[in-house]
Parts: structure tokens; sequence; C-alpha cells
């Protein structure tokens, strides 16, 4: 298992978004070899009270052949515990990074990047974040990051990228 990181990654993340202004975070990672089960990227950082409202990952198609490639795309713990936010609609928002979670914003499955040609071209993959219970709020600075649950069958290199977009809250 390795870790690796973007070079977005040791960026300042953008600041407070006046008038609920959306901001985007984002990073990519080029793999020059294939990746491995259970390498971590990590991908960009949140700033604190940042609510992320969507994102995507969308990667090169880093596996040929009968595609085995699994991509998660999570956080790591930010050690804000269950510290909370109200927004001046009254909304409560409690911090999604009291614990690391791999896939808390995509399990993302296998990624195949075969002629598929609806939303990209083909030879991509695009798959959004969805978020079930709505956006997901991160009352602390928070490491963005990226897990290979299976790595490649064959061929192996290629680029990831990820983007998110939120608020400053």
């Amino acid at each position: 298992m390795a870790t690796v990181t973007s070079n977005q990654n040791a960026l300042t993340p953008a600041g407070h978004g006046l008038a609920g202004n959306i901001k985007a975070w984002w990073g990519t990672y080029t793999y020059a070899s294939a990746p491995s089960a259970d390498d971590l990227f990590n991908i960009c950082k949140l700033p604190k009270n940042a609510l992320a409202l969507v994102g995507w990952v969308m990667t090169d198609d880093i596996d040929t052949g009968t595609e085995t490639l699994d991509i998660d795309i999570g956080w790591t713990a930010n050690g804000g515990g269950s510290a909370t936010f109200v927004d001046v609609g009254g909304t409560t928002w409690t911090n999604a990074a009291s614990t690391a979670d791999d896939d808390g914003l995509l399990n993302g499955g296998v990624f195949t990047g075969d002629a598929i040609t609806d939303l990209k071209a083909s030879g991509w993959n695009m798959k959004p974040f969805l978020f079930g219970a709505g956006p997901k709020f991160f009352s602390e600075e928070t490491q963005i990051q990226g897990k290979i649950v299976a790595g490649a069958n064959s061929g192996g290199t290629g680029t990831v990228y990820v983007l998110i977009l939120g608020l400053v809250m």
C-alpha cells in the first residue's frame, strides 16, 4: 500500500465564500504505473466550515480488458468531533468527518471506461457524488482522499480527477 499526493493537495484551501459564492476544490493524480489495492491518494483539502454540495470523479481508461479497478472517494478524520453549525436559514449541520470514511463521498465500484459516450468521450469514466442524505458539512480543515479498493486488471496508467463544489459557511 502506498500513499501519494496530488500537486493541488499542498495548496491552501479557498477561504470564505461571500454571499454564498460556490467554491471549487479539486485535485488530480496521474498513475505512471498500475495502482494497487489499498493505495491511497490525497486529493485536496476542504477548508474549515465547508459544505460540500456536489462532486465528481473522472478518470482516463486506467484499466483495460476486463476491468477490475475500483476507486472510492472519502476523507480522513478532521478532529472536529460532532461539532455543529447553524446557518442563516436555521438548518443545523453536523461535522461529517468526526471519523475517517474512505467512501463517504463515493463508493465508486468498478470503473469501466469503455465506449460509454452519454456524458463523456469514449475511454473516460465520470461518476457523480450522490449525497443521499444531503450535503456534507466539515467543521475543520479536512483531507479528501481516494482509495484504490481493487487494482487494475491490465493497463494501469492514467489520471484521476476529482472536483467538489460547495460553500464555506
